[in-house]
């Protein structure tokens, strides 16, 4: 029995880049169940791969966000993404010391997915007000500089 990672409308945070970001991340889980019960180890590699660094580099700009949105608690919420990304390439490690990548994709889609789920439904719930004042300063700056500019 495997265990469901599915997108779903309770972890949209009402940022449309960052729920379009999740909702990949929810497609690479689903790639990688997918090559696990085609039984292709090669596939499993380069699709585990491709969720390591797509949710790494969704961080990274996660981050970004934060930082020019002012977040207070941007320190802490890194340092659980730098946590995150140290477990994310262990797995990537192993496969590449020799280790089954069907194991270690079984047990990395579990851990990653419910990591992420987890990581939406706490932590990202924080600086969701900060980061949507800050788009919505933005865009409000640019229409006003467009029509009155």
């Amino acid at each position: 029995m495997t265990l469901s990672l599915v997108w779903s409308p309770e972890f949209e945070t009402g940022i449309d880049i960052i729920d379009s970001q999740h909702r990949q991340l929810f497609d690479y889980l689903e790639q990688v169940e997918e090559a696990i019960q085609a039984e292709d180890p090669s596939r499993v590699e380069e699709v585990a791969r491709g969720l390591v660094h797509y949710a790494i580099s969704h961080n990274t700009f996660e981050e970004s966000l934060m930082a020019k949105a002012g977040y207070p608690m941007l320190e802490a919420h890194s340092q659980i993404h730098e946590s995150f990304k140290e477990r994310a390439h262990s797995y990537l490690e192993q496969i590449d010391d020799g280790a089954d990548p069907m194991r270690v994709a079984r047990e990395m889609r579990v851990y990653l997915g419910l990591w992420l789920i987890n990581h939406i439904k706490r932590e990202d719930r924080h600086y969701v007000p900060y980061v949507k004042k800050s788009l919505d300063r933005g865009f409000a700056a640019r229409m006003i500089s467009k029509l009155f500019g």
